[in-house]
C-alpha cells in the first residue's frame, strides 16, 4: 500500500476509535470490573490493530523502534478512557477497559518484535 494512503487509513482508523469511544450512550450502566468478557476482547483487538498500524508508519521511516508511535497510541487509549469519565456523555471510565487497551498495545509490540521486525512488510 502507498505510504500516503496508509497514513490516511491509519489516521481515519484512529479517529474512528476515538469517536466510537466518545459517542454518548444514554442510560449506560456503571461498568463492573471484569477483565474476561467480549467487550474487553474488542478493546484489546482495536488497540492491537491500532498499534500495528502506527508501528508500520514508523517502519516506513526505518526507525529502530517506534517509541513515539506507541506512546501516541497509549496516550489515545488513556485519554479516551479519561474523557469517558469526565465528559457528560453517559459513559464511564473503566480500569478494565484501560487494561484491555494497554494489553492490545503490548501484544502489538510483541507481534512487531517477534514477527514483523524479522520479516519484510509487504
Amino acid at each position: 500500500m502507498d505510504k500516503t494512503l496508509y497514513k490516511k487509513v491509519t489516521l481515519v482508523y484512529t479517529l474512528l476509535i476515538v469517536i466510537i469511544s466518545l459517542i454518548p450512550i444514554p442510560d449506560f450502566p456503571i461498568p463492573e470490573f471484569k477483565l474476561f468478557e467480549l467487550d474487553k476482547f474488542i478493546h484489546l483487538s482495536m488497540y492491537y490493530v491500532m498499534s500495528i498500524m502506527w508501528i508500520r508508519l514508523d517502519y516506513f521511516k526505518e526507525n529502530s523502534f517506534p517509541f513515539k508511535s506507541l506512546l501516541l497510541v497509549f496516550i489515545i487509549a488513556s485519554l479516551t478512557e479519561f474523557l469517558q469519565g469526565v465528559l457528560p456523555i453517559g459513559r464511564y471510565s473503566d480500569w478494565a477497559d484501560f487494561i484491555a487497551n494497554s494489553t492490545g498495545i503490548l501484544i502489538g509490540i510483541l507481534t512487531y518484535r517477534l514477527y514483523f521486525s524479522k520479516n519484510k512488510w509487504s
